[in-house]
């Protein structure tokens, strides 16, 4: 099972589509990350669990899982 699929079994009313697509674009959750994660998620309304998703798949791509 890859990081995509853990995370949507544990935040099961994320977003599929945000989460692959936000963490495809970086290895960990740096200022820049979290930044973007802030704007986007005012822009397109992404609920609680797209955005803890996305968190626990960048945390899990830095510690290199």
């Amino acid at each position: 099972m890859n990081l995509i699929d853990q995370a949507i079994k544990k935040y099961p009313k994320a977003k599929r589509i945000a989460v692959e697509n936000f963490t495809s674009g970086y290895d960990h959750l740096s200022m820049e990350a979290c930044m973007n994660l802030s704007a986007d998620t005012d822009c397109y309304g992404w609920n609680a669990h797209t955005v803890d998703a996305i968190r626990w798949v960048l945390n899990q791509k830095a510690r290199g899982i």
